[in-house]
């Protein structure tokens, strides 16, 4: 492998992982807090979004992002499959309204043209959340698949 070839390599490894006191730790989720960027970015690169909603005086939203956005394995699942957007009560009440939001958090997962697929009301702990978006992944990749097949050129 060339010089140029190692370092990119080890510049992806870094934006995932990083170690500290010789524990290897997930990479936090950076989320955008623009669904317009959101919206673009999961149109351009095929992933769905992810969306948490929220409040700053939500105890059990403190806890999620504590326990659940920051456990490894749903970190790893989220910068790999989807686009993360996060969403606040002080910042976004009039979209939440507008969604029917009434209670926190709320974890929303949209296509990446912006169908709602799933939604999962109140606390969802690590594992619970990376069963769910594993399985609305691979419900939506084999929808996708079972549309391509008819869609073939018929020659």
């Amino acid at each position: 492998m060339d010089c140029v070839a190692r370092i990119l390599v080890l510049t992806i490894l870094s934006c995932f992982l990083f170690v500290e006191n010789g524990v290897v730790h997930a990479a936090e989720v950076h989320w955008t807090r623009s669904p317009e960027v959101a919206a673009k970015q999961a149109s351009d690169s095929g992933r769905m979004i992810i969306v948490s909603v929220g409040a700053k005086w939500c105890h059990f939203c403190k806890k999620m992002d504590r326990d659940t956005w920051n456990d490894n394995d749903v970190a790893n699942a989220i910068a790999v499959e989807y686009v993360p957007l996060k969403l606040s009560d002080e910042e976004h009440r009039e979209l939440i309204k507008a969604m029917g939001i009434q209670g926190f958090p709320a974890t929303l997962i949209f296509t990446p043209d912006r169908r709602l697929v799933a939604r999962l009301d109140g606390y969802v702990g690590p594992d619970k959340m990376l069963d769910a978006m594993t399985q609305i992944r691979s419900a939506s990749a084999t929808a996708n698949n079972s549309a391509n097949l008819g869609s073939g050129d018929n020659r």
